[in-house]
């Protein structure tokens, strides 16, 4: 069986890799495995960013009209309309990456260009709103039967799965012509297989959507999924008048198999809650060990989770603001014991600040030492230097195990009053603030006048 992928790369002996404007003719395969957003990709890159592309036969691609020597970006585009009509005549297979429909401009002839034009539909049907439309998520539900060889796919791969885009069961032309492979959240269709043309367009949620992923066990899947459905009548809707052909017993297994059904269906949606309660919660756990933006937004939620206002966007800074005082907050977590870079870097923000906005704010650091190792048998976590840089100029320094002790408690039910009193120490506090200062059974030390380094 011969197997094209189309702007989304497959490791796999049976497969040839191409974009839209390298490919060779799609009707030379058996089925066709591809990604929309290659289309539009491609687009942007030939028209805006001035890629060079070589088509199967070696002739550059050009944003203008074919010549002798070069062929054009919109005669590549658009033969594959016809391509793939013939590869559907021909009861072969497209298998498409579910995403919402976009359009590209630029490409001279084709003006228009869009992901799905070259895709043929079921009467009264299109890729594209009201049926086909945008979304986002990771739930994935097997709704289809199981001898469907593309459920197996997405069961193995579902921990890799995002949907981008879902079709609307409510339109009626979806329920007619479409059978449900998988459901995202609320029961909505995100993989679905049409007869089109003799052949099978089957629509599946994105798998492994990372450059840096290992497609190597996907690819293979997909080639066995291929190989399994070729010339078989899978997803094939039987006439209407089938159910009311009787066998003896059948009825009653047909009653036991929807009530099973139904039980599995809630019993998925129960686990589903109850999971979505269980990684909320455990997430705090990263306050003690994880590094980089992970750790960031663990910070992020247990400092909501006391009732600051904080603003955190992946890959910046964060800050927080309480009672109208505002602080930036530097974060540090380390395999060692934590120096005084996260007090370098916060006095760096804060005196730009100062000179680009004439406005003094309040500091924290908020560090992790010894993340490696359990918070029991942690030795001193923080450098004299960066303790006593943070009591000379004031700021908050807080480990993450006091941090996650304060979580605890908030967890537990403690009054407002005093999250309240949590906040305000941690805004107006100086220099190290342990789990005692914050329940207030330590004394306020006054700044030290030392030496920092």
């Amino acid at each position: 069986m011969r197997i094209l992928s189309i702007g989304y790369p497959l490791p796999n002996m049976a497969i040839d890799n191409y974009n839209p404007l390298t490919a060779p003719s799609y009707c030379d395969y058996d089925a066709l495995i591809i990604d929309p957003a290659s289309i539009t990709r491609a687009g942007k890159d030939l028209a805006e960013e001035g890629t060079e592309f070589e088509a199967f036969d070696g002739r550059p691609v050009i944003n203008a009209p074919t010549t002798a020597s070069a062929v054009s970006a919109n005669d590549q585009f658009r033969r594959r309309t016809d391509e793939t009509r013939r590869l559907l005549e021909s009861g072969g297979l497209v298998v498409v990456l579910a995403r919402p429909d976009a359009v590209q401009g630029g490409i001279l002839g084709f003006e228009g260009l869009d992901r799905y034009h070259w895709l043929p539909a079921p009467g009264g049907l299109s890729w594209g709103p009201p049926y086909l439309k945008p979304a986002e998520g990771t739930t994935v539900r097997i709704a289809g039967a199981e001898e469907h060889p593309f459920v197996a796919v997405l069961r193995e791969h579902r921990q890799a799965a995002g949907y981008r885009a879902v079709f609307d069961d409510r339109q009626a032309e979806v329920r007619r012509a479409g059978h449900v492979l998988a459901t995202g959240g609320a029961g909505i269709p995100i993989s679905i297989e049409f007869p089109v043309l003799g052949g099978r367009v089957l629509f599946i949620p994105v798998l492994a959507d990372n450059p840096y992923a290992n497609r190597t066990e996907l690819a293979q899947s997909l080639v066995d999924a291929c190989v399994r459905h070729a010339g078989s009548d899978y997803g094939a809707q039987e006439p209407y008048w089938v159910r009311a052909q009787a066998l003896p017993g059948l009825e009653q297994v047909e009653a036991e198999l929807e009530e099973a059904q139904s039980a599995a269906a809630d019993a998925a949606s129960r686990e589903t809650a109850i999971r979505e309660r269980h990684d909320t919660l455990a997430r705090h756990r990263r306050l003690l060990w994880e590094d980089g933006q992970v750790f960031s937004g663990a910070v992020a939620e247990a400092l909501r989770l006391l009732g600051f206002a904080v603003e955190h966007t992946p890959g910046e800074p964060l800050s927080l603001e309480h009672e109208g005082v505002r602080a930036f907050v530097e974060l540090e977590s380390a395999r060692e014991q934590v120096v005084e870079w996260p007090y370098v870097r916060l006095q760096r923000r804060l005196e730009e600040h100062l000179l680009q906005k004439s406005e003094s704010l309040k500091g924290i650091v908020v560090a992790n030492g010894y993340r490696e190792k359990d918070p029991e048998q942690r030795e001193e976590e923080f450098s004299t230097p960066l303790r006593v840089a943070c009591e000379n100029y004031r700021y908050s320094l807080v480990s993450t195990r006091t941090l996650f002790e304060l979580v605890k408690r908030t967890l537990a039910g403690v009054d407002e009053a005093q999250m309240l009193a949590f906040r305000r120490r941690l805004i107006q506090g100086a220099g190290l603030l342990t789990q005692e200062t914050f329940l207030g059974e330590a004394p306020e030390e006054s700044a030290s006048t030392g030496p920092i380094f």
